[in-house]
């Protein structure tokens, strides 16, 4: 097989089973956690996506691609593994926020998403950190990063052309507008695996390791208080207990639509239950001019009907504004739970 089908092939087993956006999953939730072990956090999620458990994975190697950051080893056994030290985050630490304007906010948030470690994240979680990013500007000739120093931020490059180079290869890529180098940096001050110099006049957005992990685990505390209310205020959730509300809350789903997207379509069948956490909705009904209930905003919720059963959508709900969701599908829902109806029943019969 030639290098050019080989790479063909690794490509489309990790579009397969869609290992990329996994592993990020798994980074982005020990960093929320600020865990003292993230392999462990890392471990425990992956482990749920198998089909078989393997103890025999010891052998597995890592694979850095061009460009991207190399983290320090330390000997762990038979495995060489990168520890993280936990984040102390100072009690008076506040994020910056740096004004942007539409276009360089829209840039960073684009960028963002095509990013192999933030595009996993939540939108709103991507909203704060493109807040929190810093300009900077580099002459030709500037080394931005070099390989072996420490290292804590990450970068994003957004006018004029960067050389990123290893010693031992010489120069590895080009890196032009968008192109973003240094992740590693957000979990550990790792020694850099490259040298990035600005080949032209150069301007890039930075964000450094304390900013990021501060802000991703002061929202997911944040997240999880307004999640639990969310679901409080939904009549048919009544019957959940603390702890219930709790894992339902754990399991929601964060989604963007763009003003006037469709978001459900009546005679559709029901299958997912939706929380607006941002923007404004409108529901309407074939044949009918007027919209069949008032606009719904941040707190509201519909489709809740949806975890009873798979029923046929009786209206069309369309955003009206840019607008953010919470959602969890029904199979979901009785994954984690059971039954929605059993545990109504449930709690009725408890009640009597």
């Amino acid at each position: 097989m030639s290098g050019e089908a080989q790479l063909a092939a690794v490509k489309e087993y990790i579009a397969k089973y869609n290992l990329e956006d996994e592993l990020s999953n798994g980074v982005n939730l020990a960093i929320k956690q600020n865990s003292d072990d993230p392999f462990r956090v890392i471990s425990d999620y992956l482990k749920t996506l198998a089909k078989e458990q393997d103890e025999d994975d010891d052998d597995d190697d890592d694979i850095i691609q061009e460009g991207e950051e190399m983290p320090m080893p330390v000997n762990r056994g038979r495995r060489q593994q990168v520890v993280a030290a936990k984040l102390d985050v100072p009690s008076d630490w506040k994020p910056k926020v740096v004004p942007k304007d539409e276009a360089q906010g829209n840039f960073l948030k684009d960028s963002m998403k095509a990013n192999r470690l933030m595009k996993s994240l939540a939108p709103s979680d991507r909203e704060q950190l493109m807040m929190a990013f810093e300009h900077v500007e580099y002459e030709p000739g500037a080394v931005i990063i070099k390989q072996g120093d420490p290292g804590d931020k990450f970068y994003i490059l957004d006018e004029g052309t960067c050389d990123i180079s290893i010693e031992s290869k010489g120069s590895v890529m080009k890196a032009t507008k968008g192109i973003a180098f240094g992740e590693l940096a957000l979990l550990h001050n790792a020694p850099r695996a490259a040298t990035v110099t600005a080949e032209t006049k150069a301007t890039a957005w930075f964000i450094d390791e304390l900013t990021f992990k501060s802000i991703l685990m002061g929202k997911s505390q944040q997240d999880a208080i307004d999640y639990v209310e969310f679901l409080k205020a939904v009549p048919i959730l009544k019957s959940l207990d603390e702890s219930q509300i709790k894992e339902l809350a754990g399991s929601l789903k964060e989604t963007e639509y763009p003003k006037d997207k469709l978001i459900i379509a009546e005679g559709d069948e029901g299958n997912s239950f939706f929380i607006i956490r941002d923007g404004e909705v409108k529901c309407t009904k074939a044949g009918k001019s007027e919209e069949v209930s008032r606009r719904l905003k941040r707190g509201d919720f519909f489709g809740e009907l949806a975890l009873l059963s798979s029923d046929k959508r009786a209206a069309s709900v369309t955003a009206v504004a840019d607008t953010t969701v919470l959602m969890i599908a029904r199979k979901e829902f009785t994954s984690l739970l059971g039954s929605l109806s059993d545990i109504i029943e449930s709690a009725a019969n408890y009640n009597k």
